[in-house]
């Protein structure tokens, strides 16, 4: 395993033990909701004998993920529907992390709603491997509710303020499963994840390489994530963030190439709401939760200098200098 340049920073983020929560713990209960408000990212801790297995299907994964990137661009390409949640996406979609360059990764998305009907539309990779995809996608959906009703419970939240009540199992909703695959590049194009805070409730991220930054709520700095053997990585999404009246936070992370002779892969999965909920956005508008999601998967393809001038890539967690007259 790389290691980050020399003299890099490291966030010291917090360790959840999901084995802890799955028992009810108040104390590791209470610890959860406290991350949640101070900064949204996390580790979490998923080697209890009751969810272990997530880990080893998160191993098959990747041993597939490095098959099915390593087959040409027009293969891949196959599978591209032209969806911000299905299918695959090309290198350069998106702006990258450093001013007029463009993304440097690719992705395979299987959506929560296809898996969960066994569609003929799935990737045939996922299709030919469906036992799989329904084991890890099942428990990535079950750890990221069941943080979501322990916020709820914590926080004492009644019929449908809580949480999960919009987050109903059959209703539309763009939870996605997402594979990252970032191919080798030279580390001074500054290519990359361009900073963002995620559009949905909870991301239930798997990452064996550094490259992964944060940015914390107030501060000016980028702190590398360290990978964590054992453990995923959890943060708040903007979707909680504004269902939560905006009490809980989300740092701000990108991703930045770190070795140029090494390809990077990553898990990601998405938890989002029921397309049709309602929330009031950074700016104060009310806007439907598919309405937010669509227009910022438009504002990641726009240009760097657009991007700067709305709040909506950075969920409104950026810290901003006002210049006065």
């Amino acid at each position: 395993m790389r290691t980050p340049p020399a003299g890099s920073r490291v966030a010291p983020l917090e360790t959840i033990d999901f084995g802890r929560i799955l028992e009810q713990d108040p104390a590791e209960q209470s610890k959860l909701l406290a991350v949640c408000i101070k900064d949204g990212f996390f580790y979490l801790d998923l080697q209890a004998p009751r969810i272990r297995q997530i880990l080893a299907d998160k191993a098959h994964v990747v041993q597939m993920m490095e098959e099915y990137f390593a087959l040409p661009n027009d293969v891949k390409m196959k599978d591209n529907r032209g969806a911000h949640t299905h299918g695959f996406k090309p290198v350069g979609t998106f702006t990258g992390f450093k001013d007029g360059a463009r993304d440097g990764y690719e992705t395979l998305k299987v959506a929560y709603p296809e898996m969960m009907a066994h569609s003929p539309l799935l990737p045939a990779v996922v299709q030919e491997q469906e036992g799989l995809f329904d084991s890890f996608i099942g428990l990535c959906h079950l750890v990221n509710k069941t943080m979501l009703v322990t916020l709820s419970d914590v926080l004492k939240l009644q019929g449908t303020d809580r949480f999960e009540a919009h987050h109903r199992e059959g209703k539309p909703t763009n939870t996605t499963l997402v594979l990252l695959h970032y191919p080798q590049q030279d580390v001074k194009e500054g290519m990359g994840h361009n900073k963002h805070t995620d559009i949905g409730t909870l991301t239930l991220l798997f990452t064996e390489q550094w490259g992964l930054q944060l940015q914390q709520p107030g501060a000016d700095e980028w702190d590398f994530v360290a990978p964590r053997e054992g453990h995923a990585i959890v943060n708040v999404g903007d979707s909680l963030r504004f269902l939560s009246g905006k009490k809980f936070n989300s740092c701000l992370h990108r991703v930045v190439p770190v070795a140029s002779d090494e390809d990077r892969y990553s898990i990601a999965y998405f938890l989002r709401p029921e397309n049709d909920i309602h929330f009031e956005d950074v700016d104060g508008n009310k806007v439907k939760a598919a309405q937010w999601h669509d227009a910022k998967y438009v504002m990641f393809g726009e240009p760097h200098e657009k991007q700067a001038q709305s709040a909506m890539l950075t969920g409104g967690m950026e810290r901003r200098t006002v210049i006065l007259a």
